[in-house]
């Protein structure tokens, strides 16, 4: 008889100087860094939401103000210290230092659950971590070398202690390796370090979070765009899904002047070539900066026809792992949907720059005049509705920095009120989803973000009909409906020239003709298949209120004696917006 098989264990557990290895292999210095940093601004996030019960966690808050990281470098050790809020010990005891454990914050920037453990293994050999969140102390030591010779025992002591009420966390490492002890003293690396510092993180700092570095404060390095541009700002905001949402922008370098300007000048363009390109930021934190490679939709060489073109693209989504970014947060996953779908969209922005850029070297050589457009003196825009203020703009001059200040147990400081969309002013709300809008509709769309109705009625009034013509054909040319009303148009237009004796509509009348207001509206009454079933309720109600409104929509165009008060405005906007939207928004499957 055969004999039976003796059962046995196969040991899978993984060996810890290979998994250590394996952490620190090819991630540098400086993103081990910005991983601590990550830590620290998730944790004054969590704060906000904590504290700040009205704030909408799944948008970046719209304020840091009162936080701060401090980070001190030498030949001898590296330390970050922070008031952000602190580690609390069930934290510490079962996440923090776990190996893989994927970050929970929403909205946040730490995500993949390696970033401290890199860090301090990359860092130096001796960690001391201290970690109090008002309520609690908790404290930790690692002994690199040590833990790693240990292979049975993966678990560390810390100790708990009352709070001594500094809100905050420190991370001190000595034991630096003579590579890394030589980068961190280097005074050329300090001030490299502190420009990318303030590039990838502008925004926060723009936000007023205070980031210091070896005591000195680091200022927001984000590349602005011109407000004078002569050819303006192009931008487009949308919903990739119900979690990812999407704002860009682009134009020329607040610095950057065409060579058909009067004050052009070649040596001061020289120097801003590196800072073109695109820019790509995950909830705020700029991950690739200034791309000019096919990563960011740039087939072939970037070459001087491109010059001047700065470009942002803010991703933002509460659940962070659905964002294209690396494990290292220093390169975008080009694989990732969200991000392949938006590179199509950046790919028409260069598009229109190239025709500025084509159209400004014609200007040259015909030696007519590029100039400024005036700046606009507006209002700051109210924050966007998911993606932070939308547009980085100029950072306000600060006074001089104040010592920092100890979050106590209790509310921190009110960030910037929210603008309530139910009393919105301008004719479209900021979070109308532009994914489908393009060239003419797009321009329309963004003019109706801006355009205050309070102050500017009239034009309002002209631009709502405009928008309601314009995004009817988008829409219907998105369904596949455009052909449809073309025909019927063709054959009531032949019909009136029958009757009145006339010759029937030529080739060239029949492929550029387009519908009147009037005929728009009596299609999408006659052909109410058009709408989704379970919104068509709503949308008929207001085609209706609109077919009701058409006539002083006219009058506010052709009527001199009309008047419209700014309470008949609003309401009108307030019954057509619906119909408005829906045009605007809704994709071939809606």
């Amino acid at each position: 008889m055969a004999s039976k098989p003796q059962g046995f264990s196969v040991d899978t557990r993984p060996n810890k100087a290979v998994v250590v290895d394996s952490l620190i292999r090819d991630i540098s210095i400086d993103a081990c860094i910005f991983d601590l940093i990550d830590n620290s601004i998730d944790a004054a996030r969590e704060t906000i939401y904590k504290f700040d019960k009205s704030a909408d966690q799944n948008k970046p808050p719209a304020s840091y103000e009162n936080f701060k990281i401090e980070i001190k470098t030498d030949g001898d050790q590296f330390s970050i210290i922070d008031n952000c809020g602190g580690i609390t010990q069930d934290d510490l005891a079962k996440s923090v230092l776990r190996f893989g454990q994927r970050s929970s914050h929403k909205s946040g920037i730490g995500v993949f659950g390696v970033g401290l453990n890199r860090a301090i293994f990359k860092l130096g050999t001796l960690i001391n971590i201290e970690s109090d969140t008002g309520r609690e102390k908790c404290t930790l030591e690692l002994n690199t070398p040590e833990y790693i010779q240990d292979e049975h025992n993966w678990n560390l002591p810390a100790y708990k202690y009352p709070s001594g009420k500094t809100i905050g966390t420190s991370i001190k490492t000595k034991g630096l390796s003579s590579e890394t002890s030589r980068l961190l003293s280097d005074k050329s690396w300090q001030k490299s370090f502190a420009k990318e510092t303030g590039r990838r993180y502008g925004k926060f700092i723009e936000k007023g979070l205070q980031i210091q570095l070896n005591d000195e404060y680091i200022e927001s390095k984000l590349i602005q765009l011109r407000a004078n541009s002569p050819y303006g700002k192009e931008t487009k905001f949308f919903k990739l899904s119900e979690s990812i949402t999407v704002y860009m922008e682009a134009g020329q370098h607040e610095k950057h002047k065409f060579s058909a300007e009067p004050d052009w000048d070649k040596d001061a363009n020289r120097p801003l070539t590196p800072e073109f390109g695109w820019t790509v930021f995950c909830n705020e934190r700029a991950v690739i900066i200034s791309d000019q490679t096919w990563k960011t939709g740039w087939s072939g060489k970037f070459h001087t026809q491109f010059y001047g073109f700065v470009g942002n693209v803010y991703f933002s989504s509460s659940d962070p792992e659905k964002l294209p970014w690396s494990t290292t947060k220093t390169d975008v996953d080009l694989n990732n949907p969200a991000y392949q779908a938006t590179l199509k969209e950046m790919e028409k922005f260069v598009q229109i720059w190239r025709a500025n850029s084509d159209d400004a070297k014609l200007k040259r050589r015909k030696e007519e005049p590029l100039t400024p457009t005036p700046s606009p003196q507006t209002p700051a825009q109210p924050e966007g509705p998911a993606h932070g203020d939308p547009s980085p703009g100029k950072a306000s001059p600060k006074p001089a920095k104040p010592a920092p200040k100890q979050i106590a147990e209790g509310p921190v400081k009110k960030p910037v009120p929210r603008v309530d969309h139910n009393t919105f002013e301008t004719i479209l709300p900021d979070d109308i989803n532009q994914l489908h809008c393009n060239d003419k509709q797009l321009a329309l769309v963004n003019e109706a973000k801006r355009l205050n109705l309070n102050t500017l009625s009239y034009s309002g009034l002209v631009l709502i009909r405009m928008l309601f013509e314009v995004s009817s054909v988008q829409y219907l040319i998105r369904r596949g409906s455009y052909n449809t009303l073309k025909e019927k148009l063709i054959e009531n237009r032949n019909t009136e020239r029958e009757k009145a004796d006339r010759e029937p509509l030529s080739q060239t009348e029949k492929r550029n003709i387009s519908p009147t207001l009037d005929e728009v509206i009596a299609f999408f009454e006659s052909h109410e298949d058009i709408w989704d079933p379970a919104i068509s309720k709503n949308i008929k109600f207001s085609l209706k209120k609109f077919a009701k409104h058409k006539e002083k929509l006219n009058s506010a165009v052709h009527n001199p004696f009309q008047l419209i008060s700014k309470l008949e405005a609003f309401a009108i906007r307030e019954e057509v917006l619906p119909i408005l939207r829906h045009l605007i928004e809704s994709n071939v499957n809606s």
